[in-house]
């Protein structure tokens, strides 16, 4: 079994214990649970989107994504896994660079206080680094 500094889930970089990486959990190893764990990255994903609604410092909809993008705003998307084939074949035809497909409208919008959401995008700064390294993380395990 390796250990990394790498990967930490729970953002203990000096705590005690140990640090497990992504391929281990992967093969099978009985070390950590990965649902549990993925269970906790999914929340800390969650708390930083309402955390990054409450500051204002996310777009939501199709419609202020595009104009985000217009005014050349940096930053990844992240699209809910139901949203439709139309909507993301529009967005992803404007826009070239990262996005990640993450829970499904009804989830996201419950994370941000909204009925549905499709489309989010995160800008690039600390936060959206922040982000952007935790959803990574998710999709590793997943």
């Amino acid at each position: 079994m390796k250990t990394t500094k790498e990967f930490d889930p729970w953002n203990k970089k000096k705590g005690r214990g140990f640090y497990i990486c992504p391929e281990c959990i992967n093969m099978g190893n009985k070390v950590v649970d990965k649902d549990k764990l993925k269970q906790q990255i999914e929340k800390q994903i969650i708390s930083l989107l309402q955390l990054g609604w409450r500051s204002r410092q996310i777009k939501i909809g199709y419609d202020d994504v595009l104009f985000a993008l217009k005014k050349g705003q940096k930053g990844f998307l992240i699209l809910a896994e139901d949203i439709s084939k139309r909507t993301q074949r529009n967005i992803l035809f404007k826009y070239t660079g990262d996005y990640y497909k993450l829970f499904t409208k009804d989830k996201l919008g419950r994370a941000i206080g909204k009925n549905e959401v499709g489309i989010i995008f995160i800008p690039q700064n600390k936060y959206g680094q922040k982000l952007k390294q935790l959803i990574e993380k998710y999709e590793q395990i997943r």
